[in-house]
């Protein structure tokens, strides 16, 4: 939306009881939240709004700020404010697609590899991953998670090599990392247990996911098994908190026809 459209759907009241921030806020919420204003434009860059608007920076950036926390823009360092695609909303009470996720959003799924390579495991993650001493080599993939082109997950993934000799050789920008060990290898994920911690991001991962440093995250630890019980995938994610919330559905002594779920939250001191 250019300053011409802007300015002539909204005007500042100086004589309302509602603050000034609050009366740009909800304009510009509104503009969201009908459509008028779509996931990924470019909105009018702050110092130009106080100069349309006549009010002050620290107005204007107050109303932004509470739409970054409302998760309904996101701020690229050097670009500008854009309007947010939908967060990703994560169902933690049953194993986690990403691809399909991002599908039901009515986004587009892709994945920018950084890295696919054999290496040597060290003694921490061949205890993880129970490796015998005779095949300490795994496959280690890297992988930007984007929605519709935007980065909002990285992903930092180990399985035995031994399960999956020549993987490597797989274009994982391309094809299901899960599905190719299905199909190929007749692995399938049956179980895996997930870690949770709030974080604040760090220079080089929100490089990688084109935010700002210090605001806050999620790192993810995925440990995954095979029916028989052997782990068979270690996967550590970084998320941006503010592109991403988490859903849990809780049932009252596992009501009639609905699955028992044992949730934990581990504070630490």
């Amino acid at each position: 939306m250019d300053s011409t459209t802007f300015m002539q759907s909204f005007h500042v009241s100086p004589t309302s009881e509602t603050p000034l921030y609050e009366q740009l806020l909800s304009h510009l919420r509104l503009l969201i939240q009908t459509g008028q204003l779509q996931p990924g434009d470019r909105l009018i860059p702050e110092n130009e709004l106080c100069s349309l608007l006549g009010i002050s920076r620290t107005t204007v950036r107050q109303a932004m700020d509470q739409l970054v926390t409302d998760g309904l823009i996101v701020r690229h360092k050097g670009r500008g404010s854009f309007v947010a695609s939908p967060k990703m909303k994560r169902p933690i009470h049953y194993l986690y697609n990403f691809t399909e996720n991002i599908r039901k959003l009515g986004a587009v799924p892709s994945s920018l590899v950084l890295s696919a390579t054999v290496e040597q495991a060290d003694t921490g993650l061949a205890e993880e991953l129970q490796l015998p001493q005779a095949n300490l080599q795994v496959f280690h993939l890297v992988r930007i998670r984007c929605a519709n082109e935007s980065p909002v997950l990285l992903e930092d993934t180990y399985i035995p090599y031994y399960l999956c000799p020549g993987i490597e050789a797989v274009d994982f920008s391309c094809h299901s990392l899960y599905q190719t060990l299905e199909d190929t290898y007749q692995l399938k994920l049956y179980h895996a247990t997930e870690t949770i911690e709030a974080i604040l991001m760090g220079n080089a991962d929100a490089t990688k996911l084109d935010c700002t440093p210090d605001i806050p995250g999620y790192r993810i630890v995925r440990r995954s098994q095979l029916e028989s019980g052997h782990p068979f995938e270690y996967t550590s994610s970084i998320t941006n908190a503010q592109r991403c919330l988490f859903q849990l559905e809780l049932y009252k002594n596992s009501a009639p026809g609905k699955p028992g779920l044992n949730f934990h939250r581990q504070v630490t001191l």
